[in-house]
């Protein structure tokens, strides 16, 4: 179940978000918070994750910035949509891995739009890949997969956490994929675009840090496609 937290210092401002999450998502739990302070305390002690947030970048004390990097820190799957009065601010957050920005005052068909296509995309990227190693099932979600390495027969896969070998053919793995989230870099690769951060002549830099190799025969789909990702995950 999604589950958004709005942290904003305005009241007026967080009933009229509240309303226009209800609006479109009637049983979606929310949670408010005045300040960064407040949200990080609350998550520290709950242990909650919240599946997006809405933050306000201008607030007394730590700001939105500041409070969307201590999360980023705990949870690089979550989304974060800035809402702020200042578009200068868009250059300073890059950082913490924005969403989308939606500028003071709230317009609610921009908000509509970029709510629902934040809870497509985290529907979209949570589905699951499932495979067999052995006689074991495993099912790990699109999100936690940073790229898929084969050689001969076996492929491995790569998320934050481990790296699990299977029998298969990489380029039968695009079918099994969400194809708006993966893209082939190389005969023995192919990378989830979430973790792009870079793309060079030669190779892909991820947010890992880990350089992966671009083959010349894969370099123009490896751009077109990623800036096709960049268009669908901001709705440009």
């Amino acid at each position: 179940m999604i589950h958004i937290a709005i942290c904003e210092d305005n009241i007026p401002v967080q009933a009229q978000i509240e309303n226009y999450i209800s609006e479109i998502l009637k049983d979606c739990p929310v949670d408010v918070f005045s300040s960064g302070e407040e949200l990080l305390s609350f998550l520290s002690k709950e242990k909650q994750r919240f599946s997006l947030y809405l933050m306000d970048i201008s607030m007394p004390g730590i700001s939105g910035i500041e409070t969307a990097a201590a999360i980023r820190e705990r949870d690089p799957y979550a989304l974060i949509i800035y809402i702020t009065d200042y578009k200068e601010y868009v250059y300073e957050v890059f950082e913490t891995l924005p969403y989308r920005f939606i500028t003071k005052p709230i317009d609610k068909e921009i908000f509509h739009r970029a709510l629902s296509d934040a809870v497509n995309y985290i529907t979209d990227r949570g589905e699951l890949f499932h495979f067999h190693v052995d006689r074991v099932q495993y099912q790990i979600p699109f999100q936690e997969i940073i790229y898929f390495e084969s050689h001969l027969r076996r492929i491995t896969l790569h998320t934050g956490e481990e790296t699990v070998s299977f029998y298969g053919k990489l380029q039968e793995l695009p079918e099994r994929l969400n194809p708006m989230l993966f893209v082939r870099t190389h005969a023995s690769y192919l990378v989830n675009m979430e973790y792009i951060r870079c793309i060079r002549d030669t190779e892909v830099l991820l947010s890992t840090g880990e350089h992966i190799p671009v083959s010349r025969k894969y370099r123009p789909s490896v751009r077109s496609r990623h800036l096709e990702y960049l268009k669908w995950r901001t709705a440009q």
